[in-house]
């Protein structure tokens, strides 16, 4: 299944009428649309608003650079675009901004291309995590006790929660991320309420629940493409994160023996909140004390960084919804779980902190998120920009992998 260096371009732009395939935005998120499409023989145009992008230096993409991915002016960036399509285009999302910028102007940028995208109001509820969480207790879905802060006298509701407790931001902003981890783990009411007074006067608002326990690798996935008719699902675990629990994918794997609860269990949900077409994942977390699984977050109307490993295993969901808008028929699907994604620097620091080896299933192939031998400009591009800030982090933590941890950050 690996992409090989002579593969055609059956499918290409202008070829026998099929209509191009466009990511908007780049990074490892739009590094995996790329290659998923490359499996099924489609060359991508990759729509990006910096000077360098692991996605756009794919062998298998063609790089079309926005000034920004906001307003009317990125609109009349993607009409530019349209112009060179004889064929037309079809758009998959892989950045929260041109999503909301797209969703915002859709009347605008239909006639122009294909995409899949739930009702704006439902999308904009759906990137913000407190209305998330809202419409999944109103529908007796599994998530944790939720709290949002948007002031000091919120601060005494923190007493109805049970520590530990996870703190973090209800939508991500510049604001937050220039000044505060994606989540913390919190072990008193004390510090959460201290760790929140600084959340609060930086951003205004911020998300407090009960924290799901549960080992690094009980954390899962559930990838979905949302169709009119029927939907197609991928049920992955995540091997580790970095940092661990609460970040960016590390390694992960399908989980076929969960596959039939969580895509039964998140298709549901979708259904049941009015999203009938489209991406749509969640993430869920294997409760150790009962067992059960809870939601964690969702991500709607846009791919995320793990979508590739559908594709290795053969459930190819970005070709799936490709297809979809298109028009054209969907292709045949065949599940081989033997496959794993590793962002190997990522997946080695997680283990080393959490003081265990880089363990994977047995009789799995290994696929590096960044390298490969027919593709090699993303992984080439990821050294020329991180080699010395990555190796001086390494050296860090492998010297002393316990410096930092504090109440507010994630233990081990």
């Amino acid at each position: 299944m690996a992409i090989q260096a002579n593969d055609p371009w059956q499918g290409a732009p202008g070829v026998d009428g099929a209509p191009t395939a466009i990511v908007l935005g780049g990074g490892i998120n739009g590094l995996s649309v790329v290659r998923s499409l490359a499996y099924a023989g489609l060359q991508t145009v990759v729509v990006v608003d910096a000077k360098y992008d692991m996605a756009a230096a794919s062998r298998y993409a063609r790089r079309f650079t926005v000034s920004t991915f906001e307003g009317e002016e990125f609109v009349e960036e993607l009409r530019r675009l349209r112009e060179g399509m004889p064929h037309g285009g079809v758009i998959i999302f892989a950045d929260d901004r041109p999503l909301l910028t797209v969703s915002r102007y859709r009347d605008r940028v239909a006639p122009w291309f294909g995409f899949q995208l739930p009702p704006h109001e439902l999308l904009l509820d759906l990137t913000m995590k407190e209305p998330f969480f809202r419409l999944a207790q109103q529908g007796g879905f599994p998530v944790p006790r939720t709290l949002l802060l948007q002031n000091r006298g919120d601060l005494n509701n923190l007493r109805s929660l049970r520590p530990p407790l996870c703190v973090k931001p209800n939508n991500r902003s510049p604001a937050y991320d220039g000044t505060f981890k994606k989540a913390y783990r919190v072990e008193t009411q004390a510090d959460a309420r201290s760790l929140c007074e600084r959340v609060l006067e930086k951003v205004g608002e911020v998300i407090v629940q009960e924290w799901i326990e549960g080992s690094n690798d009980s954390i899962y996935f559930c990838l979905c493409y949302i169709g009119h008719g029927a939907s197609v699902a991928f049920t992955g675990r995540k091997g580790r994160s970095w940092p661990p629990q609460i970040g960016l994918t590390a390694s992960c794997w399908a989980a076929p023996e969960v596959a039939e609860e969580l895509e039964e269990l998140t298709i549901r949900f979708f259904r049941s909140i009015g999203l009938t077409s489209g991406f749509a994942s969640m993430e869920y977390k294997r409760d150790q004390r009962d067992g059960g699984f809870r939601f964690v977050e969702p991500t709607v109307g846009r791919v995320d960084g793990q979508e590739e490993i559908s594709a290795l295993c053969g459930v190819n969901l970005c070709h799936v919804g490709y297809c979809d808008a298109a028009g054209r028929p969907r292709p045949p699907l065949r599940l081989d779980p033997t496959h794993v994604w590793r962002d190997e620097f990522r997946d080695f620091i997680s283990a080393r902190i959490l003081g265990t080896r880089c363990f994977y299933p047995p009789n799995h192939r290994i696929h590096n998120a960044y390298w490969r031998w027919a593709d090699p400009g993303p992984a080439l591009l990821v050294i020329a920009k991180g080699a010395k800030p990555a190796l001086c982090r390494v050296i860090g933590h492998l010297l002393n992998p316990k410096e930092g941890r504090t109440s507010w950050t994630t233990p081990s």
